[in-house]
């Protein structure tokens, strides 16, 4: 059974101010092939622990941009704050069951001399200890999955343009 979503602050970029880049993955595509990958709904699926992405905006994408997050019986509806074609993209929960205030995530993709470097920075803010809980799982959780969207893209390099 779905549980009640909840409606959470409508933040964006100022929410961000001062938090450090929480993870760095180096990745041996070029960023343009990784973010080939990273619009693929069903990609995030097969990298992360998450049951459906589903893009619930139209293409092209952009600030605005809509998505839905499946993760069991929960789901988590998404709307993105910062959009860079090939660069960044930046997202606020906009809603979920879980009791959250606010909650951010933020890609960011540079190019390197090997390919490129993937920065992932997130805030949470909730009643604690949910915002310290949370926070730490997430953060384990893509620790060990984000070495997961380069062998995906290895396994499928003209799915993502490589």
């Amino acid at each position: 059974m779905a549980k009640k979503l909840k409606q959470h602050r409508n933040v964006g970029e100022e929410y961000l101010q001062g938090v450090p880049v929480t993870l760095t993955q180096s990745i041996s595509f070029p960023s343009r092939v990784v973010w080939n990958a990273m619009l693929d709904g069903l990609a995030w699926t097969e990298w992360l622990p998450l049951d459906s992405v589903e893009w619930t905006s139209e293409k092209p994408f952009g600030v605005g941009t809509t998505r839905t997050v499946q993760l069991g019986n929960d789901v988590i509806k998404e709307e993105f704050f910062a959009w860079e074609d090939g660069k960044r993209m930046a997202f606020r929960f906009d809603a979920s069951p879980f009791p959250l205030f606010a909650a951010v995530e933020d890609y960011r993709l540079q190019d390197t001399s090997s390919g490129c470097d993937l920065l992932w920075t997130f805030k949470v803010s909730a009643i604690f200890p949910i915002s310290w809980i949370l926070s730490r799982k997430l953060t384990s959780t893509l620790k060990k999955s984000l070495p997961k969207l380069e062998t995906l893209i290895l396994a499928n390099p003209e799915r993502f343009g490589a």
